[in-house]
């Protein structure tokens, strides 16, 4: 700008200049002229008068001539500088907009949000005259706006945006969306890929539109389009800094979805957490936990029980100051073992009680990150009743003619006690359950990588080791429904559910392990099949447990299921008459011998020892179906020839028997 200024001056030196040496030659080789050419001074006189007006006229011609390029370069400038101006505010504009639109993305922890507050700033700030964010629907191949502003006119509501091929799909926004670049329209009108919203432009005075897409993780879900009422809005420039915004938006997003999964992510430890502590907290083990400084940090309902004093008096204390002497007790000495070796333990140890009662507690500990975790048993009656079976033993030779009939009584019982308390333990004890469990649980939490990044290995691994939980406790929990059934503890709740929905669920579930043998799955179920009003829980587990029966024993051809309704069902000879569903589960596996028949539905037996050595199971999945199946008042029978193939038939009311 100096350098013109300086050129500009010294031409108007040069110039002025010039004109001064011409106007002198000119009045001095003129006088001469004319004094020469004329003697005459009337003469000489009149043809002064015409020079000075042929000087006058050329003089004037040149200043003329000079003022119209001076005035013409001051124009043009001035020209110049005022579109440089309005570049400069629409420059100052845009970058309002972005500096705008970078805050809502600090401040705005919501999508939708953000997306609205971006489109107001783009017409606030920015200039101009409509703005909205198009998110992609696969299922219709729309971009359906998610945020506007500027719309006072419908112009979204006469239009739709394809993301396809159609011609709809061939405009700015669908094709910055498929190509994931900008497109930038500069006449609406010019352009022929905007022929189907030309009209609906024209008429809100739309005249330039530009397309930018957005991005979540790298792939192009929507678009962020601007709308101009002057042709060739968007220059190098304005594209710029509109690009930058749309790659603060994808970069927002991002942080966005991250930040949803991981609240997700703790969101879910969080009810992990919960529902390990609800189960520690329900379990009939004692549960406690001690710190390293040996104060309680966690303490269960049963521990409660079987320290005989309210947990509030041991949380935050010293078990030195809860238990005075307890420091020349067994128990002590194992878990200080524990606590300092970092060993687990499992013994039965006596514990005595300052008010001087004693107690037998089967204690098992694990060192912990926090100290060491224990869990224990009450097995004082127990081992009261050892040893009172023992002081009868020493005693039976003095006794024998008096006792005998009583000792044999009474050794039957505890024979029998001991035989149920050891199956008990042996199913309910934290020796299965709790480990159990938290084998599930940590698998869970070690493939969900919350405990950082697993290889492909590891989690295949850590996969079989869940998947062998799993079933340890399905065979665990058969074993407990047994139990109930047999204890009278079962409740049957009966309530309206839809049956065919039942049948297919079930059948789903055990499709692919069908699939992974290689036999065919085949279901007919009747078209009047509708609704029943029973336990749905206990018909789904009949289902599941004789369909899963069937893919066992079954290599090669298929397994069927079929269900009818029937009429006129009595269970018993004394029972009225009612309708009721028939389910019958077909295979062509190996069949049952006819000497088999008699022992198929006993608990804990299989049809023959040598299967037990090819197929997996407890042997109660027929006998908890037969005594569900008797809960639920119905009737369940069996059809078999061996090696061809069986057929169980189970028929269950469609209302509970009254």
């Amino acid at each position: 700008m100096l350098f013109s200024s300086t050129r500009l001056r010294s031409r108007a030196w040069w110039v002025a200049g010039i004109y001064a040496v011409f106007a002198t030659l000119w009045i001095f080789f003129s006088d001469q002229a004319l004094h020469t050419l004329m003697p005459n001074p009337e003469l000489l006189l009149q043809m002064s008068v015409y020079k000075g007006l042929g000087f006058v006229a050329v003089t004037s011609l040149l200043l003329l001539f000079m003022m119209r390029r001076a005035f013409g370069v001051i124009e043009d400038g001035y020209h110049s500088l005022k579109a440089h101006e309005v570049e400069i505010e629409r420059l100052k504009r845009l970058y309002a907009a972005l500096s705008q639109i970078n805050q809502s993305i600090v401040w705005t922890p919501k999508r939708d949000e953000l997306f609205k507050k971006i489109c107001a700033v783009l017409i606030e700030h920015g200039g101009f005259r409509m703005a909205w964010i198009g998110w992609h629907d696969p299922q219709t191949c729309l971009l359906v706006p998610v945020a506007v502003s500027g719309d006072e006119n419908g112009y979204l509501q006469s239009i739709q945006v394809h993301t396809d091929d159609r011609p709809e799909g061939h405009g700015p926004s669908g094709t910055a969306f498929r190509g994931g670049r900008p497109y930038i329209c500069n006449n609406l009108f010019h352009d022929p890929a905007t022929r189907p919203w030309q009209g609906e432009a024209r008429r809100r005075g739309f005249h330039a539109s530009a397309a930018f897409p957005i991005r979540v993780k790298s792939e192009v879900c929507g678009t962020l389009n601007v709308y101009a009422d002057e042709p060739g809005f968007f220059q190098d420039k304005e594209v710029a800094l509109l690009e930058e915004a749309a790659v603060n938006i994808s970069f927002a997003l991002d942080n966005l979805a991250r930040e949803e999964e991981r609240q997700q992510a703790e969101l879910a430890l969080q009810k992990s957490e919960q529902r390990y502590r609800s189960t520690l907290d329900n379990i009939l083990e004692g549960c406690q936990l001690l710190g390293f400084d040996w104060r309680y940090l966690y303490l269960n309902h049963a521990a409660s029980t079987q320290n005989r004093r309210p947990n509030t008096e041991l949380l935050g204390n010293r078990m030195q100051d809860i238990w005075p002497g307890i420091e020349q007790s067994r128990v002590f000495a194992m878990i200080r073992r524990c606590m300092e070796e970092r060993q687990p333990f499992h013994e039965e140890a006596e514990f005595v009680f300052p008010d001087g009662h004693r107690g037998w507690f089967d204690v098992r500990g694990q060192p912990v990150p926090e100290g060491v975790f224990m869990l224990s048993i009450d097995i004082t009656e127990r081992h009261e009743a050892e040893t009172a079976l023992r002081e009868l033993n020493e005693s039976l030779e003095l006794k024998v003619t008096e006792r005998t009939t009583e000792l044999q009584v009474a050794l039957v019982h505890a024979e029998a006690a001991d035989r149920l308390k050891s199956a008990f333990l042996a199913t309910m004890s934290h020796e299965l359950r709790t480990p159990l469990n938290s084998i599930i649980g940590f698998t869970g939490i070690l493939l969900q990588g919350l405990a950082g990044a697993l290889n492909a290995e590891q989690s295949k691994q850590l996969g079989m080791v869940r998947s062998s939980a799993r079933h340890l406790l399905e065979l665990i929990n058969d074993v407990l429904d047994l139990s109930k059934i047999e204890a009278g503890q079962l409740e049957v709740r009966a309530t309206p559910f839809d049956l065919r929905a039942s049948i297919e669920r079930v059948t789903a579930t055990v499709k692919p392990l069908a699939e992974t043998k290689g036999l065919t799955l085949v279901v007919d179920a009747s078209p009047a099949l509708n609704e029943m009003v029973s336990d749905q829980r206990r018909v789904d587990q009949i289902l599941l447990n004789l369909l899963n029966n069937a893919i066992k024993f079954t290599d090669r051809g298929s397994v069927t299921l079929t269900a009818g309704l029937v009429q006129d069902f009595q269970a018993t000879p004394e029972s009225l008459p009612q309708s009721a569903v028939r389910v019958c589960v077909t295979d062509t596996g190996i069949g049952i011998k006819p000497e088999d028949l008699s022992t198929l539905f006993q608990p804990f037996r299989q049809i023959d020892s040598g299967l037990t050595r090819v197929h997996e199971g407890t042997g109660l999945g027929l006998a908890i179906c037969r005594r569900l199946t008797k809960l639920l008042g119905g009737e369940i029978s069996v059809t078999s020839e061996w090696s061809k193939g069986s057929a169980f038939t189970v028929i269950l009311p469609l209302q509970p028997p009254v």
